[in-house]
């Protein structure tokens, strides 16, 4: 899991409050990616819409082990040249392809204003990290405190963040601009760390509340807030919905919009009522509060554990009029393609894994028992070769035997013109010779046959 390691920027306490608390815990296992969203591998404009005539004008939503354009692998050496150029400026081990390309599109292709503002990011994470995450923490205090929090996933499993301007307005003179910047950062980078799967999912959907709050008389520590945490949590945004704005609110929007970033005004939907469908076409209702005009239970569920960790009030995402089947990839293919090297180790599915494991291992003793088989039946092969090769070598040496005999006989026979009423006369021969005696049945075979010579010889070799 080094690579998750890397792009982990929190460094939370070892052992955070709420991986110790079996509620909080429960709580916390129910906010990370469910199991079918491991299934899900984004297509098309799902992981960038291009612009073919302004290529920085693209939308990409995703940037993790993904194939990138010719003019994005352009300026991402680009910007690595003008970094290199920098010596006494060194890249911490995080920033990885993926993150160094995040900085090019947030800062429309300016390269030097990116580098600028990877010095800048650099300097928040050393200031800002590490968070010390206690039961008791200014941290968890603020987070309980409501103004902003995680509550439901989209129809492709991304987090949604609702902001609570009332709430913010309420409690802010309660701490220094610093404390809620760190909060915030926790809540977001929380959502990055647990929430995200790189390279499937990768930005979140927020729903801002400023139903009765007035945009103008909006906190100072509020207007900073917003454009600190845009400047460090860069390409997160997928939908930016606000609910709440006055009627007066409403026209002024409607003329500045037009002076907004395009990319950015894309991202921005306003909600007009409760009723009103553009909140739900990505989100199911039951993952929407009430007071939005959804079906779950508003937040706080329960006022004892708070607003932290996020909350699911839902386990269901895909919407109802939806085809899993062309949204998700079967189980066998997810594995298919984590062994073809297509997913990365470090985001694997964990509900998968060890069964993804243990099937290795069980063909791994397949394999072992099959050699091992193999083994055993080569052995045995061997030994029948051995013993059918002991025996042919034990008739081999019979016959060879067998045949200096017959060569003795043969000569015997020639020299001697042996007959068979010398048989007698001539037994003195045998020990010349070396022939022994119970072969003389033989000899005068050959006596009595010599006619059959030939054949009797082969007889004898058989």
């Amino acid at each position: 899991m080094e690579e998750i390691k890397r792009i982990k920027l929190a460094k939370e306490a070892e052992t955070p409050f709420y991986l110790n608390d079996p509620k909080l815990l429960d709580i916390y296992n129910k906010c990370l990616p469910p199991k079918e969203s491991y299934y899900y591998f984004p297509k098309g404009e799902e992981i960038i819409t291009i612009n073919n005539k302004n290529p920085i004008k693209s939308i990409r939503r995703i940037f993790y082990n993904t194939k990138y354009t010719d003019y994005e692998n352009k300026m991402l050496n680009q910007l690595k040249q003008i970094i290199k150029s920098h010596s006494e400026f060194k890249l911490p081990d995080y920033f990885l392809d993926y993150f160094i390309l995040m900085f090019v599109y947030a800062r429309g292709g300016d390269l030097e204003a990116s580098y600028t503002q990877m010095v800048e990011y650099i300097n928040f994470c050393q200031k800002i990290f590490p968070f010390n995450i206690t039961p008791k923490s200014k941290i968890v205090e603020i987070l309980n405190k409501g103004f902003i929090y995680v509550y439901g996933r989209d129809n492709r499993f991304r987090p949604i963040i609702v902001c609570q301007s009332k709430i913010f307005q309420k409690y802010h003179k309660d701490y220094q601009f610093e404390e809620l910047l760190q909060a915030t950062s926790f809540m977001c980078q929380f959502v990055v760390n647990n929430m995200f799967l790189p390279g499937q999912f990768e930005t979140w959907n927020m729903i801002v509340n400023l139903k009765g709050v007035s945009v103008i008389s909006l906190p100072d520590s509020l207007k900073k807030l917003i454009p600190a945490l845009s400047n460090y949590f860069l390409c997160r945004l997928n939908k930016n919905y606000i609910i709440g704005l006055n009627f007066f609110t409403r026209i002024l929007y409607k003329i500045a919009v037009n002076f907004i970033d395009p990319i950015t005004a894309s991202k921005i939907t306003v909600i007009e009522s409760k009723k009103d469908p553009n909140l739900f076409k990505t989100i199911r209702k039951d993952n929407i509060e009430e007071q939005f005009g959804g079906e779950a239970p508003n937040m706080p569920i329960d006022s004892e554990n708070g607003y932290f960790p996020p909350r699911m009030p839902s386990t269901h995402f895909i919407k109802d009029d939806e085809r899993k089947e062309n949204i998700l990839i079967s189980e066998e293919n997810y594995i298919q393609k984590y062994k073809n090297g297509e997913i990365p180790i470090e985001v694997v599915s964990p509900y998968i894994y060890n069964e993804i494991k243990e099937k290795e291992k069980m063909d791994k003793i397949k394999v072992e028992e099959k050699n091992k088989n193999k083994k055993k039946e080569n052995d045995n092969q061997k030994k029948i070769e051995q013993e059918i090769q002991r025996k042919l070598d034990e008739k081999r040496k019979i016959i060879d035997l067998k045949k200096i005999e017959i060569d003795k006989i043969k000569k015997f026979v020639n020299d001697y013109n042996w007959n068979y009423s010398d048989e007698l006369t001539n037994i003195n021969l045998y020990s010349k010779y070396d022939i022994k005696p119970n072969i003389i049945n033989d000899i005068n075979k050959f006596s009595r046959k010599k006619e059959n010579y030939s054949k009797n010889i082969l007889s004898l070799n058989n």
